[in-house]
Parts: structure tokens; C-alpha cells; sequence
């Protein structure tokens, strides 16, 4: 069955216009990918740099009080 010239330009155009918008979203998805794992990777190095630092502390032998040892209650723990 014929088809005229008008309908193959906009099956032309539809068809190009698809794939315009396929690659738009393979580039949004890659552009999120980078972003996500850029944070992520700032965020766990930063999370293991202070972690090394409060390891070296030169006080880490004197813990810090927590509120639960503040409770003015009778010794529970055992011998």
C-alpha cells in the first residue's frame, strides 16, 4: 500500500524524534549515575577521615559519658 509523501515525513520525523529523546535519557541517567556516586564517594571519605582522626585522638582512652551512666541508679552489671 502506497504511502504519500507527507505521512513518510512525519513517520521521518516521529522516528527521529524518538531517538532524540532515548539519547536525551541515556545522558540523564549516566548525568544522575555520576552525581549519586560522586556524593556517595565524598561522603565515605569524609566518614572514614573522621573516623581515623577519633581513632588517633591522643584522649581516646577517656570515653565520653553517655546519658545512660548518668542515671543516678544502683550498679546492675555484673561481677
Amino acid at each position: 500500500m502506497p504511502v504519500d509523501q507527507q505521512t513518510q515525513q512525519t513517520v521521518r520525523y516521529l522516528e527521529n524524534l524518538a531517538a532524540r529523546m532515548l539519547v536525551a535519557e541515556i545522558a540523564w541517567a549516566i548525568i544522575g549515575t555520576l552525581v549519586f556516586f560522586g556524593l556517595l564517594y565524598f561522603t565515605l571519605r569524609y566518614a572514614i577521615r573522621d573516623g581515623l582522626r577519633d581513632a588517633q585522638r591522643e584522649d581516646r582512652r577517656t570515653a565520653i559519658p553517655r546519658e545512660r551512666d548518668r542515671i543516678n541508679a544502683p550498679d546492675m552489671r555484673a561481677d
